[in-house]
């Protein structure tokens, strides 16, 4: 084989490997947004924790809104509520989404408060 002929199949493969990689990258690229789990915070939120990459997702922040208020915010950002309940001065709030539990924990840190939001696959949860 020629030089010529030689470099031709070279360039070939290269195309081909090279067309070959960026389609895997587009695929793995779409299965990592798809595992990508948005969950909605409040405007001034410090957050301290953000493991959102894939299922069960956590939050958890700091904010100077009162617990009323972040109530009416994820009362607002989810409609599937399931219940309340109050232990040792945390208030736990549990939606039902699709196929998703969402858990929103609210605690008081010296002046401000703590919300940990949790979401998880029902299949996966111990709240059934």
């Amino acid at each position: 084989m020629n030089t010529k002929g030689y470099s031709k199949h070279l360039l070939l493969i290269s195309v081909i490997l090279l067309s070959f990689s960026l389609n895997i990258h587009a695929i793995e690229t779409k299965e990592t947004k798809a595992k990508s789990v948005i969950i909605p915070i409040m405007t001034d939120a410090q957050v301290f924790a953000d493991l959102t990459d894939k299922l069960p997702a956590v939050v958890n922040y700091f904010s100077n809104a009162t617990e009323e208020q972040i109530v009416g915010f994820y009362q607002q950002k989810y409609n599937g509520f399931l219940s309340q309940e109050r232990k040792r001065g945390r208030l736990t709030i549990i939606y039902e989404q699709e196929k998703q539990y969402i858990r929103v924990v609210i605690s008081q840190q010296n002046k401000k408060r703590q919300v940990d939001v949790i979401v998880e696959l029902k299949e996966n949860s111990t709240k059934q």
